[in-house]
């Protein structure tokens, strides 16, 4: 185990655990101590994921539950076995979602914005309304939802995403002040660019079309955007700020968001 924050004997429940950030934060939690359960549709990209992380901390530590949060029946079912694994939840974590719709919100077709509501969302809720009778209430319990920068900074053609971000801060905001009662967390953290498999593979085709290399294209964004740090996030930054706020050194946080994006959604003096 790396060195870092604590999370022995923790058993922690994350969504969208197959790839990506998700994959990021469930690797974070295990390196720390904890037992976790990655929850994702795709019942192939799961066991390979928990292949992979089984591979560095022990099959034994990793648990995958097919889940789709858009199903109230498949949510109470997913976490009701990640409670019966370990006799216990101390952690959940928000992260599935779906993928950016670039449009103008002009052009956004209702039914578009709905989905993205339901999946992300009402989803984050679905998950938390079916985890708040599991967890914790000796101070281990926490709640960690993924925004996004979109929330906070105006990013072309990002709306659906930075509306629906927008809803998971105010999200974070009301559980966080529900929770406290029952000594239970809740904050949110909110990435910036992170080079995820997801955005590797959309740079390398955005490069195509311009003649530009993967490596040009994000340069490219970092100036466009304006990320401070003048690069992108590696996933495990993003991991390790989740971490973070799951554990005790965290213990006296609630209710807030973390920007984890290099400066970006900081406004120009």
């Amino acid at each position: 185990m790396s060195a870092g924050w604590n999370l022995d004997g923790r058993t922690a429940f994350v969504t969208g655990g197959s790839r990506g950030i998700g994959f990021a934060i469930a690797q974070a939690l295990l390196q720390r101590g904890a037992k976790v359960v990655i929850a994702a549709r795709d019942d192939a990209a799961l066991k390979d994921a928990a292949e992979r992380l089984g591979a560095e901390s022990g099959a034994d530590a990793v648990l995958p539950v097919v889940a789709d949060v858009s199903e109230a029946e498949s949510v109470n079912g997913a976490l009701a076995r990640a409670h019966a694994w370990q006799g216990g939840l101390d952690v959940v974590v928000n992260n599935a979602g779906p993928g950016l719709t670039p449009k103008p919100l002009s052009e956004v077709e209702e039914q578009v914005l709905a989905s993205v509501f339901d999946t992300k969302l009402i989803g984050f809720l679905r998950v938390t309304q079916a985890a708040l009778p599991f967890l914790s209430r000796d101070g281990k319990g926490a709640i960690v939802n993924v925004c996004g920068v979109t929330a906070h900074a105006l990013i072309p053609n990002a709306s659906v995403t930075g509306i629906v971000n927008a809803g998971v801060v105010a999200l974070t905001s009301y559980l966080a002040t529900e929770a406290a009662p029952s000594n239970i967390r809740v904050n949110a953290i909110s990435p910036g660019m992170t080079t995820t498999e997801g955005w590797l593979t959309k740079s390398a085709a955005i490069g195509g079309q311009q003649g530009k290399t993967a490596e040009e294209v994000r340069a490219g964004m970092v100036q466009s955007l304006g990320i401070r740090l003048g690069r992108w996030a590696e996933p495990a930054e993003i991991g390790a700020a989740a971490a973070f706020l799951a554990s005790d050194d965290a213990s006296y946080v609630t209710g807030q968001v973390l920007c984890v994006d290099g400066g970006m959604s900081k406004p120009v003096a």
